[in-house]
């Protein structure tokens, strides 16, 4: 299961493929979506112990929709705290952007 959005199966065109690297697997999309988590910029790759920090900020935070914890994506709405799991995000009706 992806330690971030904790699913077996999940729609890989919201999370992407399932990648593991050092034990750690997490979907391409939930990595790269999940808040306070930034590629270095000269190889595009996350650093291990930075996937790891972020899997144990998220197991604080409660999903807005699901209620379930391990939420690692924030609103970027200034002021709303909400937290939710990517694949979790169409159901709240919760719109996702990538720039």
């Amino acid at each position: 299961a992806c330690m971030l959005c904790h699913r077996i199966q999940a729609d890989t065109d919201i999370c992407g493929d399932k990648r593991v690297k050092f034990k750690l697997c997490v979907h391409t999309y939930c990595q790269l979506l999940a808040t306070g988590l930034f590629p270095k910029e000269d190889t595009g790759q996350f650093l291990v112990g930075d996937t790891r920090g972020i899997i144990r900020e998220a197991a604080k935070k409660s999903c807005f929709i699901c209620y379930k914890m391990g939420a690692t994506i924030t609103c970027c709405q200034t002021g709303c705290e909400r937290t939710f799991h990517l694949p979790c995000a169409p159901d709240g009706e919760c719109v996702t952007q990538y720039f």
